[in-house]
């Protein structure tokens, strides 16, 4: 294949990778398909942990046709035992031909092992094509296996002047922009907010609905998120929600750390994605400290004015470096979503 055919072909790869959305987690969004005599003969996806990766989808959709054909894969293939057999080894038992990927593997156990082991077994290997947008389509993984931390989505609903609370509201935002919120929060591993907004909303930060056993959430299985509560003086209504209901061993209080050291111990715990979703003084010192990734707000199309005093408010934007900024509408609010630069 020309170089204008492995582009295409790597294109076709990456779409599928996109279709695992937060299923995949932790693993990456890796797609895969079979190239011979111009066709597909196999295309896959990795659709969750623990299930075949996107490689060995391909190889077996493709049958007897995979033997002389050409792997297209977004990610440098596995070359290590973990909940499944190595990609490595499904390949050259299969016969094929040649492998293209885009991505160079960050974990360790995988880096650069794959060309070595299939160039041994008589497979030509083509590294980088379309790299930068394959390392793309996994940045979050690549920031959580190389930083030990995970990756932070700050989420806020706020008024066009920057309140974070309306008087004589309950919400801020409509029905549709508070049923996005539960799939970020399926999307997650973990939801910090606060001690101030504990005391004030006394939340359950549960996901609820249909998005709680959603596989396009990657919430299968119905495992409740992590509550995380951040508190300098340690003094939290002892009945509040999160102490009490049937989840309040997914609970946990940080008091004092350091917002690097609290990210570390996530991490230990598992946490690759983390929601922030409260108040404004957690949302403006993690983006001063540089931990935020992500960033999501929902605008309602309302204004507080000189109602607004003494109510939690985003006063400082200063820092916030946005890139990738996608709008779009939930209802009546409007939602802007992008990535910010400068995060560590």
């Amino acid at each position: 294949m020309s170089l204008g055919l492995d582009e295409k072909w790597m294109r076709r790869a990456l779409e599928l990778a996109g279709r695992a959305g937060e299923r995949a987690r932790p693993n990456p969004r890796v797609g895969a398909i079979l190239v011979k005599g111009g066709r597909i003969v196999g295309a896959g996806y990795h659709r969750r942990a623990g299930l075949p990766h996107a490689e060995i989808e391909a190889i077996q959709k493709a049958g007897v046709k995979a033997k002389g054909a050409t792997l297209v894969v977004t990610l440098e293939p596995c070359s290590t035992h973990g909940r499944t057999p190595p990609c490595t080894d499904r390949i050259v038992e299969s016969g094929i031909r040649r492998v293209i990927y885009g991505s160079g593997d960050v974990d360790r156990r995988n880096a650069g092992r794959a060309s070595r082991i299939l160039q041994r077994a008589g497979i030509r290997v083509r590294r980088g094509v379309l790299e930068e947008e394959c390392d793309q389509v996994n940045e979050d993984y690549r920031h959580w296996t190389r930083k030990k931390k995970p990756w932070v989505v700050l989420k806020l609903g706020m008024t066009l002047d920057g309140y974070l609370a309306v008087p004589g509201r309950r919400w801020v935002t409509g029905r549709q922009a508070r049923e996005a919120v539960q799939r970020l929060r399926a999307g997650c591993d973990a939801v910090l907010v606060g001690a101030e907004t504990v005391r004030r909303d006394n939340p359950r930060l549960t996901v609820r609905g249909t998005f709680r056993h959603s596989a396009e959430c990657g919430n299968v299985g119905g495992v409740q998120p992590w509550r995380v509560v951040v508190t300098r003086s340690g003094k939290l209504p002892k009945g509040a929600n999160l102490f009490r209901d049937r989840y309040q061993d997914r609970t946990l209080v940080y008091r004092n750390k350091k917002w690097g050291q609290l990210l570390r111990d996530l991490y230990q715990r598992g946490v690759s994605r983390l929601l922030v979703e409260g108040g404004a003084k957690v949302a403006e010192g993690l983006v001063k400290a540089g931990e935020v990734n992500e960033v999501v707000i929902y605008f309602a199309p309302i204004s507080v004015g000189k109602r607004g005093e003494g109510l939690a408010r985003i006063r400082e934007w200063s820092g916030w470096e946005w890139r990738e900024t996608v709008t779009s509408c939930a209802g009546q609010d409007l939602c802007l979503r992008g990535k910010l630069g400068g995060a560590k």
